[in-house]
């Protein structure tokens, strides 16, 4: 691997090692669901750095019937990635 030269090197190359992290089976599964977290909080799908500003803000969540909050949560559901689940052969 080149030594970063640029912010944008360096932002690759520590996706890259996560990525790394995660998709080695070898890698404790804490370390893994580590690493995993910290990508989703650096694309801002979870965490601090999340995306506020795609909230739908046209009234308070207060003044909302109870339809509408369910709504908006489907909503916002919606555009979060989906995980990759394996089913597990338990017999």
């Amino acid at each position: 691997m080149k030594k970063p030269q640029s912010v944008d090197d360096i932002k690759d190359a520590a996706m890259a090692a996560l990525l790394d992290v995660v998709n080695n089976r070898q890698s404790p599964a804490a370390a893994r669901a580590g690493a995993a977290r910290t990508m989703l909080e650096a694309i801002g799908a979870i965490g601090r750095n999340q995306d506020l500003a795609k909230l739908d803000e046209r009234r308070p969540l207060a003044e909302m019937s109870p339809g509408e909050v369910n709504q908006e949560i489907a909503r916002l559901a919606s555009k979060l990635p989906r995980p990759k689940i394996k089913k597990l052969d338990l017999g």
